[in-house]
């Protein structure tokens, strides 16, 4: 079974030996000490905290060029490599290129010592998969366990990457292979089914990239991974993984959600690939939605009338797409108490979510109009509705409505978004008795704002990312989500 290393990066001996005690007390199996970022480290500090941790430490002394603190004045490098290797430690980490000319020395001293020697590299860059798996060999030539670190570009490396750990795990020696970045965040979370002697989980401040938390890492552990998880491009500022972190975490699930960026032309890959990276849902952002309906094995009814898929449930490598943002739309109106039916509706946009939105809106019995930069998107949208829907360009808007209701479901006024500013003119939103905004991040949208000057009610789009994320939640897991916490997370990390 992969063992957790919590890793540890403070600047002082007697905070390290604090910290790491208190992860191994959250249930990291080891801790990893870096030592390089320990101000004044001397061969007292080392054999102290050798003393008082090391059957279950990880003696790392980062050299600069491998990512390590710089190091200014005290004992050279070298020497303090010695003093590691000559104390009893679980394992000391040994640089293939830094400590190449000496490395078999420093390896007899820590065998004789008991110390099982772990052969690193770092790769700064991204490297073509043949370079890492060629430096994964030279590492395991030259100690107990290899490990290669290098960052993941896409989601395609990634792949490649885990085909290469796959091929390793019949070796006679242990190995860690990682890919460092979010797209390289499945590496850490498949460890365990990779065989891998370690994984590092960041215990406060990540020391890479992508690092799992412990208390993520610890509930995979040992247990068949279930991987969830977000995909869409570019996936920006979204609290899903957050809400959904909060709810596996809730009921100690064995899975982990992430955030896979992947490109139109890289969907049908990432399809292909599911079953191998052991993925059984995911959630689907803009611009997907509509081109996931197109590609995946079954549609629920929404889904279909629809023709755009927010969440998919795999089993035994048949996909089934759901659209669970007209049941969140839904449900959050109810929660708002705002009744729509006779009334009349504005909706802006004219994409995945503005269907759910125009569906939802339809059903409940309200005129609808729908507006959109792009025209003709607006009305193939209403086309699929069978012309149940008005069409009004934009540029005609100041002489419709009023409206009883206005929602904005586009990206515009999202954080991190390329569009700034208003989805409508603030004219627009003047003829609005409650404005809707899809957009929940940030709180205070541009668009609620400016219903805030108006002195007209308004609403953020987090009620309704809430209700979807719990219905999708149950469609993976089978068990009622945890609301209430998953609320209170999305709360949070929105002040």
């Amino acid at each position: 079974m992969t063992k957790i290393a919590a890793v540890i990066l403070v600047g002082n001996a007697a905070e390290a030996e604090r910290q790491a005690r208190i992860a191994l007390g959250k249930g990291a199996d080891l801790v990893e000490l870096r030592l390089d970022e320990i101000v004044d480290l001397g061969p007292k500090t080392i054999r102290h905290l050798a003393k008082s941790l090391g059957e279950h430490a990880i003696a790392t002394n980062r050299s600069p060029g491998q990512g390590g603190a710089q190091r200014r004045g005290g004992a050279p490098r070298s020497a303090l490599m010695k003093e590691i290797c000559g104390q009893r430690f679980a394992y000391v980490d040994v640089e293939l290129e830094e400590d190449g000319a000496g490395l078999d020395v420093l390896a007899r001293v820590a065998h004789d010592h008991g110390t099982r020697v772990i052969v690193s590299h770092h790769f700064a860059e991204a490297v073509e998969v043949h370079r890492a798996s060629e430096t994964l060999e030279a590492c395991a030539a030259r100690g107990d366990i290899a490990k290669v670190v290098t960052p993941v570009a896409d989601f395609e490396a990634a792949i490649q990457l885990i085909d290469v750990a796959r091929v390793r795990t019949d070796r006679p020696r242990p190995m860690i292979l990682i890919g460092t970045g979010p797209a390289g965040m499945v590496t850490r979370a498949l460890a365990d089914a990779l065989d891998q002697e370690i994984q590092y989980a960041s215990w406060g401040n990540a020391a890479a990239p992508g690092q799992l938390p412990l208390a993520t890492a610890a509930r995979l552990r040992g247990r068949e991974p279930i991987i969830l998880g977000l995909v869409g491009h570019p996936l920006g500022h979204s609290l899903s993984p957050l809400i959904h972190e909060t709810a596996l975490a809730a009921l100690h699930l064995p899975a982990v959600y992430l955030p896979f960026d992947i490109p139109l032309e890289s969907l049908d890959q990432f399809l292909l690939a599911v079953d191998r990276l052991r993925i059984r849902g995911f959630n689907v952002t803009h611009p997907l939605k509509e081109s996931l309906s197109q590609r995946v094995d079954e549609l629920d009814a929404d889904a279909e009338r629809l023709g755009a898929v927010n969440t998919v449930v795999v089993q035994d490598s048949w996909t089934v797409g759901h659209n669970t943002d007209v049941y969140g739309f839904r449900v959050s109106l109810r929660a708002l108490g705002l009744r729509v039916g006779d009334r009349t509706a504005l909706v802006v946009g004219a994409g995945g979510a503005a269907r759910a939105v125009v569906h939802v809106l339809l059903r409940e019995g309200a005129s609808v109009q729908v507006t959109n930069r792009t025209i003709a998107r607006a009305e193939a949208l209403a086309d699929s509705f069978d012309d149940l829907v008005a069409v009004v360009p934009m540029e005609t808007l100041q002489r419709a409505g009023p409206w009883d209701l206005l929602v904005n479901a586009t990206p515009i006024g999202m954080k991190g978004a390329v569009a700034p500013g208003l989805p409508v003119p603030e004219a627009i939103v003047a003829k609005a008795a409650f404005v809707y905004d899809l957009v929940y991040n940030p709180t205070a949208t541009p668009l609620l704002q400016a219903a805030r000057r108006l002195n007209r009610p308004g609403t953020s789009g987090l009620d309704m990312l809430l209700h979807q994320a719990a219905k999708a939640f149950e469609l993976w897991t089978g068990q009622s989500s945890p609301f209430d916490a998953m609320r209170r997370a999305a709360k949070e990390a929105l002040r």
